[in-house]
């Protein structure tokens, strides 16, 4: 997780002369509920930031954590008694976003509002973090960290000039212990936009 962070800290250090002719109305701040399947089902939140470029295409950045707090219950006729499975995940990915103003042609206006549907990829770092404890033998930890991308989409519904309702469905892919896992990634969320875009 350490070194995604340090190569997007390095990208958005030598971006910075690119940025300049940009103004803060390019960004857009975003965050919500996140679920992700897997590992007895994830839920937690997503904190998110964009960057829009050009029109219609942004650059994002994304972080997920998500947790599950499992009880698994006693084994009948043997000594294991009740057992807890604490998993945490992390999630960090940056890639494209390309949204699609055009593609109901028209239809999208309903009462006033705007839906503008969108589609994105996004590549990273996953770190999964799973306690596993049994009353009558122990504790056990297991954590690893791994690359990870994700393809999918969504709809921004928006509210207010500055503001949308955000809905996203993904497929994730990570590779913990030397696999490969395949996942379902839904997210619920708000998004705030400094510049107007309803005629996005």
């Amino acid at each position: 997780m350490k070194n995604v962070i340090y190569a997007l800290l390095a990208l958005v250090a030598f971006s910075l002369p690119a940025c300049a002719q940009f103004t803060e109305e390019d960004l857009e701040f975003s965050g919500g509920y996140r679920h992700i399947s897997g590992d007895q089902g994830l839920d937690g939140y997503f904190l998110g930031v964009g960057w829009n470029p050009i029109r219609h295409f942004q650059l994002h950045l994304t972080y997920d954590g998500v947790y599950d707090n499992s009880t698994i219950g006693a084994f009948a006729l043997t000594s294991v008694g009740l057992t807890l499975v604490n998993s945490h995940m992390q999630e960090l990915l940056t890639g494209p976003r390309f949204f699609l103003p055009g593609v109901f042609k028209g239809r999208e206006k309903v009462k006033g509002k705007i839906m503008i549907p969108y589609v994105e990829a996004g590549f990273g770092e996953s770190r999964l973090h799973t306690d596993v404890t049994q009353v009558n033998l122990g504790r056990v930890q297991a954590a690893d960290t791994a690359f990870a991308w994700q393809i999918g989409g969504g709809a921004d519904f928006r509210l207010y000039p500055h503001f949308a309702a955000r809905a996203d469905l993904g497929f994730l892919r990570t590779h913990f212990a030397n696999g490969g896992q395949s996942r379902i990634r839904l997210g619920l969320g708000v998004v705030w936009s400094v510049r107007a875009r309803n005629t996005q």
